[in-house]
């Protein structure tokens, strides 16, 4: 890789991070008191106009709003992609993968609501042309049958298969979602240590084994704070991954430490620079904000192209999140200094 197009790809990419949601969007964004007057804002004042374009601010609810956000990291992923020496890259696989995953994700959620169909399997034309499946057949779907059918011949079948219900109230959305996001890193380190190698693969395989070393974390964390979940329960739903946190060290938190001693060995770690345990917000606040500062130094500073669209992606998906958590904190009337402490940026 590194030809002209992926280094036109990268300037694309950094142009695009420059137009991201500033500290003063979020703090506009705070003042509004309902969906609409937040549609209004995002719809005329930032990046996500293309989003909502053709769309009335009155007429979407949290769920379409959250959505039409959502599909739009799917048309930057379309826009960027073009700019790549060839479609056929397998590097740039990851990038479908992760749209595959979310839609898939998108049509379990909607079982239930039936207004937010309209908005599954709209991809974008390029991506869709990739995808291993019939994108816009998930908008027909409304059981788990009919979505097995969709995903016949693809590996989603049985990953997801074991975790099908009649009663939506049973499904282990967690669970489910556990599973797949291992499979799409299992996938993307496959990829990486077939396409690159030196100094580039071994920054590459940091990015990705940082992010599922943080969803590690956070697994476990939950897993003592909320579930009392014993130490063999935990390490089966972890991926075995050890980057900066050392193995045994690991599997000692995990075998003697409540949820708070958990955090505070956590803050004593090799993410100490991120972690204050006596100002613990949530885990998931603190495993995002660690891989946002990690990748936005790449952004900054990294000159290659898979690196910076790796970087890109994750920063997106942060934005994308900080603007869910200011629509549900309208929703639910939260006090807006207690949503800012969610923003990343």
């Amino acid at each position: 890789m590194g030809t002209a197009s992926n280094a036109a790809m990268a300037t694309k990419a950094k142009a695009m991070f420059g137009k991201r949601l500033t500290a003063s969007d979020y703090q506009q964004l705070l003042q509004k008191k309902s969906i609409p007057e937040i549609a209004s804002y995002l719809k005329n004042e930032t990046l996500c106009r293309e989003a909502l374009e053709g769309y009335s601010e009155t007429g979407l609810h949290r769920g379409q709003l959250e959505m039409l956000i959502r599909r739009d990291l799917g048309t930057r992923l379309s826009r960027l992609l073009r700019y790549a020496s060839t479609s056929g890259d397998k590097f740039y696989r990851y990038g479908i993968m992760m749209s595959e995953v979310e839609q898939i994700m998108a049509c379990i959620r909607a079982f239930n609501d039936e207004d937010n169909y309209k908005m599954i399997g709209e991809l974008p034309l390029y991506i869709e042309k990739s995808t291993s499946f019939d994108i816009r057949a998930l908008a027909q779907v409304r059981d788990f049958n009919a979505l097995l059918e969709v995903l016949d011949k693809t590996p989603y079948a049985d990953l997801i298969r074991p975790f099908s219900v009649t009663d939506m109230e049973e499904f282990d959305y967690t669970a489910c979602e556990s599973v797949l996001q291992k499979y799409f890193y299992d996938q993307v380190m496959k990829i990486v240590d077939q396409e690159f190698s030196g100094k580039v693969k071994k920054e590459i395989r940091e990015i990705f084994l940082t992010q599922i070393e943080l969803d590690n974390i956070t697994r476990i964390y939950r897993s003592k704070r909320y579930f009392n979940a014993t130490p063999a329960q935990i390490k089966k739903v972890i991926n075995p991954v050890y980057l900066r946190i050392p193995k045994r060290e690991l599997e000692d938190m995990i075998d003697h430490c409540n949820a708070e001693e958990f955090m505070e060995r956590l803050a004593r770690s090799a993410y100490h620079n991120y972690l204050d345990s006596s100002n613990f917000a949530y885990i998931e606040y603190h495993a995002q904000s660690i891989n946002y500062n990690l990748n936005k130094r790449h952004m900054m500073f990294s000159t290659n192209p898979d690196i910076v669209l790796i970087a890109y992606l994750v920063l997106s998906e942060t934005e994308i999140q900080n603007v869910v958590d200011i629509i549900e904190g309208v929703r639910y009337g939260i006090p807006a200094d207690k949503i800012n402490r969610l923003l990343i940026y």
